[in-house]
């Protein structure tokens, strides 16, 4: 066999990977993911990923054609855990007991080490790379959003107000009570049960 085709023959099989195809993908996102928290989005480069994976730079591209998605990727990784479907709530549930459950999930997605870190890279350097915000919205808060109105969904409001914003009126809520605090480092003065308690009380109000 020439050089060439066992070039060519090494290359095949470093793009599909040892099993799935998906294993490759999660090991390129790994790495990217390693790379962006030690040292920012702006100084990762693609060949420092490709290195970190490690695989070739044919390889790289084939999975992930540009920097942004290869970051959307790793945003998705990082919310899966909170974003991927739980329960049935296009079916009517019970609000409180779902808004709890979202809540406990949200607190476990937050205390993830890597979460909070992604956050903060993307609040550091949304404003000099904008798609940064775009990966966040698009595969991180968004569907997390969408979740949660779906829970909304089913809460008759007295004032007629979409359930989009109710949720987002929620979450609020909560964030000023619990997650800004661990954000900048101070403490809240209150019980998370307190805050939670209070803020599905208030949004959902006498029906709740």
């Amino acid at each position: 066999m020439s050089v060439k085709a066992q070039e060519r023959e090494g290359e095949a099989a470093e793009a599909e990977g040892p099993g799935p195809r998906g294993g490759k993908s999660a090991a390129i996102v790994a790495a990217a993911k390693r790379l962006f928290l030690a040292q920012g989005y702006m100084a990762t480069s693609m060949d420092a990923v490709a290195r970190e994976a490690p695989v070739s730079k044919r390889t790289l591209y084939n999975h992930f054609p540009s920097k942004e998605a290869l970051f959307t990727a790793v945003v998705t990784d990082a919310y899966a855990p909170f974003t991927k479907p739980h329960g049935d709530c296009e079916r009517p549930c019970d609000p409180r007991e779902a808004l709890c459950a979202y809540v406990e999930r949200m607190r476990s997605h937050w205390g993830h080490p890597d979460v909070m870190p992604l956050l903060k890279l993307i609040v550091a350097e949304g404003a000099t790379a904008p798609g940064l915000m775009d990966s966040y919205l698009a595969a991180g808060k968004g569907p997390a959003i969408v979740e949660l109105t779906r829970i909304f969904d089913h809460v008759e409001d007295p004032l007629g107000m979409p359930a989009e914003i109710r949720a987002l009126q929620f979450l609020g809520m909560i964030k000023e009570g619990l997650f800004w605090p661990g954000v900048l480092g101070i403490p809240s003065g209150r019980e998370p049960e307190t805050v939670i308690e209070q803020a599905i009380s208030r949004i959902l109000g006498a029906r709740g």
